[in-house]
């Protein structure tokens, strides 16, 4: 039968009314930024490229047939340097989705007005200090002050106008650097009116800046605990929600993307099952490197959304839900298991294995 699977004794049928509902787009890899943690200096063979309004249209037709409700701008760039993002905004609120925009912030204050007029749904903006020496030192290139502008225009434009939206997020990738900034992060939301904060792991790659990573430190995931129990203090007096991470992995996990029935389509129109499996590079997690490879389930430009969905990534869709596969990140043997080395396979047959990744087990974050 179609859409079956077949799991020891079981036969599995998808319901034939399943589709994706949530969809995040990567309309650039250019970025104005150069972040120490980024994913971009762990990429392989990496190539850039910007999604041209013909595709983007296309998608968003293809988004509209499949059912799709929810649209992020996210991935290995940053969106608002795409000359034409502006266009691709108001064109998504025609087709009456719900719009998300993560951004490094550093173009809030010159769009500000547009956003806020068309009535996006959420903007993220990722701000990882709030010392404007440090963030300098993280966000490289970066200007906080500019980012603070932004923001502040924006608060005082939906003050003015009565209205509720955007509603302003903030990611905030920890690190040994900013480990003491964390607590710092409620009174800088309330003050500039962002609603929400995901606390997230900074996820060290081979080459890059390991020695910053604060998932593999005892002492600096403690600290972690001290600061999250600061900024405890200040969630009812301030009413911003906080997302946190694990401190460490456990065997509870769930996929972001799959759980939030999403996907990720790359500037080149390419169909990947999420960001972190959408190209090849390495990482590093508590001192293990693991190649990642690719995981591509078809393109826009030849191939139908929805079959996507309920053709090449259904068996993957299935496994991720009921996290069907091992749990590598606290399993005594990976520092011995060659099997946890890369994402192509792992120990209960899975081809590829997602029994490694740190936003399954809650120690990254996404946008969605």
């Amino acid at each position: 039968m179609e859409n079956m699977l077949k799991f020891s004794d079981w036969l599995i049928q998808m319901d034939p009314s399943s589709h994706p509902r949530e969809l995040v787009v990567e309309v650039s890899t250019e970025c104005n930024y150069n972040c120490v943690h980024c994913f971009r200096n762990a990429a392989i063979g990496f190539r850039g490229c910007t999604m041209d309004l013909d595709l983007f249209t296309h998608l968003l037709e293809e988004a509209s047939n499949s059912g799709v409700k929810k649209i992020i701008l996210s991935g290995w760039g940053e969106p608002t340097v795409h000359p034409d993002i502006m266009d691709m905004l108001r064109k998504m609120k025609d087709y009456g989705f719900y719009v998300v925009l993560n951004t490094n912030g550093s173009r809030l204050f010159e769009i500000a007005e547009d956003l806020v007029s068309l009535e996006i749904d959420e903007v993220f903006v990722s701000i990882d200090a709030f010392d404007v020496k440090l963030y300098s030192q993280i966000r490289r290139m970066g200007d906080f002050s500019a980012v603070s502008k932004g923001l502040e225009k924006l608060r005082n434009l939906k003050l003015q106008n009565g209205g509720v939206k955007p509603e302003i997020k903030s990611i905030f990738t920890v690190n040994k650097l900013n480990i003491g900034e964390v607590s710092k992060a409620l009174e800088y939301a309330r003050a500039f009116g962002v609603h929400e904060i995901m606390f997230s792991y900074y996820i060290s790659y081979p080459g890059g800046h390991e020695e910053l990573e604060c998932m593999n430190s005892a002492e600096c995931r403690e600290k972690l605990r001290k600061e999250l129990e600061k900024a405890a203090l200040k969630y009812f007096e301030t009413g911003i929600r906080v997302v946190q991470p694990s401190l460490m992995p456990t065997t509870m996990r769930r996929c972001p993307f799959a759980s939030n029935r999403a996907l990720f389509i790359r500037c080149d129109g390419a169909v990947a099952p999420c960001i972190y499996y959408s190209r090849n590079w390495s990482t590093k997690l508590f001192g293990v490197k693991r190649k990642i490879r690719e995981v591509v389930l078809g393109n826009i430009r030849n191939s139908k959304l929805i079959d996507l969905w309920r053709g090449p990534y259904l068996r993957m869709f299935f496994r991720l839900l009921f996290t069907y596969m091992p749990s590598c990140l606290d399993c005594t043997l990976q520092n011995y298991c060659s099997l946890t080395l890369s994402n192509e396979a792992d120990c209960w047959g899975n081809k590829p294995s997602c029994a490694h990744c740190p936003y399954l087990h809650y120690l990254s974050y996404c946008p969605i």
